[in-house]
């Protein structure tokens, strides 16, 4: 393993703490290894494919004169995300 010095806020490090407290994790690394794993794992964002798709479909939606989402549906959208 390697040994990896961080600068960490003072709130960062109180969460870290908190988390060890808990019994959850026995040290730093381990919440800090925990926390790298599940960063990780989260796609980095859409492929240029899926963005290129998203942008024809958007264009021949507004040549079209369609509305991709309602308000109603934009909303949802944001009240799931807020509560993940």
């Amino acid at each position: 393993m390697k040994n990896t010095s961080i600068s960490l806020t003072d709130q960062h490090a109180a969460e870290i703490q908190a988390c060890i407290a808990s019994g959850d994790y026995a040290s730093v690394s381990e919440v800090i290894r925990a926390a790298l794993r599940e960063f990780l794992a989260v796609p980095n964002g859409p492929s240029m494919e899926q963005i290129d798709k998203d942008i024809r479909e958007y264009e021949g939606s507004m040549a079209r004169g369609d509305c991709l989402y309602t308000m109603d549906e934009v909303m949802e959208h944001i009240h799931a995300d807020l509560s993940e």
